[in-house]
């Protein structure tokens, strides 16, 4: 999975929590350290936070291993041009061979969302092994035109949402995005047969 920090929380998270439940291991990349997200402070102190932060998150799921790549927040368009940034991205996939790969979906209005979708899928396409990539949404308005899958997570909800709610630094604009997530998820429940799913749609 490969994400900006806490994004995975809105758009993932039930499927994490399914995927781990399954004995599955999942690994949490982290491009950007959220830097920007408190102007007023300093930022060494908030990418401490936040690092500090999704450990403690990533223990109410059970996600595995975190990798950060460290690179700078609000700027990852200009990042991913760096060669440095693809052949790190594609050393981690070479060493983990995963069955799934989950990234933010190019029709996300965050323009570092979109520099994840658009490294991921660059990187992807130098393999020669075909790895099944799904996007998810975070801040979406638009829909993707590729197909689309739900995942029942009715089992999960109440994980998802405690890990949400774990990024306390980040409250203001989780709570934005908080009861469109719970709305969204029963949407999908209902396009699912379900009562909680979440969408994803298949890019490769």
């Amino acid at each position: 999975m490969l994400i900006r920090s806490d994004d995975e929380a809105i758009g993932v998270a039930g499927t994490i929590q399914k995927h781990i439940k399954e004995k599955k291991k999942v690994i949490k990349v982290v491009f950007s350290g959220g830097e920007k997200s408190h102007p007023h402070l300093q930022e060494k102190h908030v990418k401490k936070e936040r690092k500090k932060e999704s450990k403690i998150a990533a223990n109410i799921l059970g996600i595995e291993e975190i990798i950060t790549l460290g690179l700078k927040d609000l700027n990852l368009k200009k990042e991913i041009e760096r060669p440095s940034v693809e052949k790190r991205v594609k050393d981690i996939i070479k060493k983990y061979n995963p069955e799934r790969i989950y990234c933010t979906s190019s029709q996300d209005p965050h323009p570092d969302h979109r520099a994840v979708n658009q490294i991921v899928l660059k990187v992807i396409d130098t393999f020669r092994k075909k790895y099944p990539v799904f996007a998810y949404e975070v801040w979406n308005l638009k829909q993707e035109v590729n197909p689309a899958i739900y995942i029942d997570i009715t089992k999960y909800m109440d994980k998802k949402l405690e890990y949400i709610k774990s990024f306390k630094s980040q409250w203001v604009y989780m709570f934005t995005l908080y009861f469109p997530a719970i709305a969204r998820a029963k949407q999908y429940g209902m396009k699912n047969n379900c009562k909680y799913a979440e969408k994803f749609y298949k890019l490769r």
